[in-house]
């Protein structure tokens, strides 16, 4: 039997794909970034509920993602430049 995946919510974001999710008592974040995205998944007990999920993604917590989404494209286009320099 599959599990559900269920879309709990999307924050809005002027650059962003922010979603929230619950799958087997757990709630997942998802952030995109064009052809890049973050994943963090928490435990539906370690939380009151969904005001707690969106209190998790800050402006300082999106601030560090965006960062991330930085060092990604970067790593991500110097392999790729140095496969495709062979």
């Amino acid at each position: 039997m599959r599990s559900v995946l269920r879309t709990v919510t999307k924050i809005p974001h002027p650059k962003l794909d922010i979603s929230i999710f619950l799958r087997e008592n757990k709630y997942i974040v998802k952030i995109v970034l064009d052809q890049y995205e973050q994943v963090y998944r928490l435990s539906a007990n370690d939380v009151t509920g969904m005001e707690d999920m969106e209190k998790l993604v800050s402006e300082e917590f999106l601030k560090k993602v965006w960062m991330r989404f930085v060092d990604m494209s970067k790593d991500f286009s110097d392999a790729f430049k140095a496969v495709n320099t062979l």
